[in-house]
Formats: C-alpha cells, structure tokens, sequence
C-alpha cells in the first residue's frame, strides 16, 4: 500500500472523488499529459511547425486535457481499489 495506514483512513474518509481529483487527475494524470505531450511534439506535429506553435494550437490544449483526464481518472480509480484491498488485508491480519 503507498500509504500508511492513517493516512489511508484520512484519503478515505475524504471520499472517492477528492482522491481521484488530487491523487488521479492532478499527481497522475498531468505527468502523463506533460510527457505524452512532449512526445506528441516530435512525433504527431505537422510538418513545419514550430514548438510554439505547436503548443499554443487547441489541438494540443484539448489532447493534453483528455490525457490527463482519462489516464488520471483510471489509475487513480485503480490505485484506490488497490489501497482498499489493503487496508482490508492488513484489518483482517488485525
């Protein structure tokens, strides 16, 4: 479990959206955005576009966005499901 037990029972008393806002979308998922982006850049950009341009297009912004969001939001969901099991674990071992 990445957490200790108290501060598991904290991150759980808070609720399952707050977790996957913080821990999914905002720890995880913009990592994952800010390399899949810098990836993008060298591998889906048109061709002469200049790295300013390529991350001041809406293309860029709304991709960035998406990545983010939905990889946030399934890890984080993931990792919540894992912790759970754990902290039951560790309460049956009790």
């Amino acid at each position: 479990m990445k957490y200790s037990p108290a501060d598991w029972a904290e991150k759980r008393k808070r609720g399952l959206g707050r977790y996957l806002m913080f821990d999914g979308i905002l720890l995880t998922g913009g990592p994952f955005a800010v390399v899949m982006q810098v990836i993008g850049f060298f591998l889906l950009r048109d061709e002469g576009q200049t790295f300013g341009q390529y991350f001041s297009s809406a293309r860029t912004w709304t991709t960035f966005f998406f990545h983010a969001t939905l990889f946030g939001l399934i890890i984080g969901f993931i990792n919540w499901r894992r912790n759970e099991k754990a902290s039951a674990g560790t309460k049956a071992d009790s």
